[in-house]
């Protein structure tokens, strides 16, 4: 149920990016063709789809309902569509023609022309059962809340879904067991930067010239995502460091600059800075980990989930991989890799069908690329297209070997069976 709707839900907003693109539709009179697919946080309250307009400085949320939802769970859509307005400029619910045998189309559309009417930024989109990307544009929205926008500036992700680098399931888990700790014990000082001062990269290690295995909540060794070897943060640099032939003076110096270099309270990006980034973001954007990067609701039941059978168990595993391909909107590119993949299947390889949806979402609005370079994303990438996605998803088990080109395909059967866990 919970992939089906997501499906749904990506079908039917992918048509309405393209309307809006393609200037067939318009809101506020004339916003539309700038508009780009933007990550949206899985955090309560969490939309089913955003998109960003950094021209216009404006947050776009959509609602989707399916065609088995309720009467009452539409009504419910429309309050989500009204929350989100918290954190974006407007919002739209997307609901089918018919629910129960009853034109819930035009139920909603009364309330809007009666009650709503222009009061709040929200507008309703509806679509055909039988189809999700039959859309219709019912109620637009016309003007903001007084007429004022926010005062943030919108700055527009280069992909919305969640990024995820060199980070295995235990450290995550080691991450929320720091963010659990800094909301339990009330720390003033960043759990992140605690985690990396106590565990990944503490100073004692640095001074010695002697980095240690990264261990997670049980104090066994995190290894990397393809198992090959333990985790151990700045072990290429040490080494560096300890073959040189070095006076005391010139070792000291040494020294002291990895520890300027990974000083999780520098204003500056060094070491520290660069795995932050690789971490935290990933985190916030699946919803463990709030905008003022305090643990959430959702985080509490991983991180307890984690505690209990183990952040190595098949349990964890597989809701990490639910999390990921559902909060993190991992499974919209995998569904659109299986549809190219179908597509030339025997005719083009991997890097040419990766290339090919990258090329295919920059000119959809799905993704934005950098004014001046060359129509197709891929070209100039210092590593291989999706080479991060395509390692994480291996690694989750959702890959098998194809005997034609491209040489990839996925497990569908087990993205079934963990997207249609329960929730926790």
């Amino acid at each position: 149920m919970l992939l089906n709707h997501h499906i749904l839900a990506k079908r039917a907003t992918d048509s309405i990016l393209a309307k809006f693109k393609n200037g067939a539709w318009s809101c506020l009179g004339h916003c539309g063709k700038d508009f780009l697919r933007t990550a949206c946080d899985a955090d309560f309250p969490s939309p089913d789809a955003a998109f960003s307009d950094s021209e216009n400085n404006l947050i776009i949320s959509f609602e989707f309902k399916p065609p088995t939802e309720t009467k009452r769970g539409i009504l419910t859509g429309l309050g989500q569509s009204i929350a989100y307005l918290q954190f974006s400029d407007l919002s739209y619910l997307i609901i089918p023609e018919v629910v129960e045998d009853y034109n819930i189309a035009g139920h909603v559309s009364d309330i809007f022309s009666s009650v709503l009417s222009d009061k709040v930024p929200v507008g309703l989109i509806s679509y055909k059962n039988d189809n999700p990307t039959d859309v219709s544009l019912v109620h637009n929205v016309n003007g903001l809340q007084s007429d004022a926008k926010s005062e943030r500036k919108v700055v527009t992700n280069n992909r919305f879904w969640a990024k995820h680098v060199d980070m295995p399931i235990p450290l995550f888990h080691l991450l929320l067991h720091y963010a659990y700790r800094a909301k339990v014990e009330r720390w003033r000082k960043d759990p992140f930067a605690k985690c990396w001062d106590e565990r990944m990269a503490p100073k004692s290690s640095i001074k010695d010239l002697a980095p240690k295995p990264v261990k997670d909540v049980n104090g066994e060794e995190i290894r990397t995502l393809a198992g090959k070897e333990s985790i151990t943060y700045l072990k290429t640099t040490i080494n560096k460091i300890r073959a040189m032939r070095l006076s005391p003076s010139q070792l000291k110096k040494k020294v002291e600059d990895l520890l300027r270099q990974t000083d999780s309270s520098s204003t500056v990006d060094n070491k520290y800075t660069a795995v932050r980034k690789n971490c935290l973001p990933f985190m916030r954007h699946v919803g463990m980990l709030d905008s003022n990067w305090q643990i959430t609701s959702e985080g509490l039941k991983m991180y307890h989930l984690g505690m209990a059978n183990g952040p190595k168990s098949r349990l964890f595993r597989d809701y990490f991989t639910r999390m990921v391909l559902l909060d993190g909107h991992h499974i919209d590119l995998i569904y659109d890799l299986e549809r190219l993949s179908c597509d030339h299947r025997g005719s083009k390889n991997d890097k040419e069908i990766k290339s090919l949806l990258l090329n295919d979402y920059a000119l959809r609005g799905m993704i934005k690329t950098n004014p001046g370079r060359c129509a197709d994303p891929s070209v100039g990438r210092k590593k291989p297209v999706l080479a991060d996605e395509t390692r994480l998803w291996d690694s989750l088990g959702l890959m098998r070997k194809s005997s034609r080109a491209p040489e990839f395909a996925f497990d569908w059967q087990r993205i079934m069976e963990v997207c249609n866990l329960p929730d926790l």
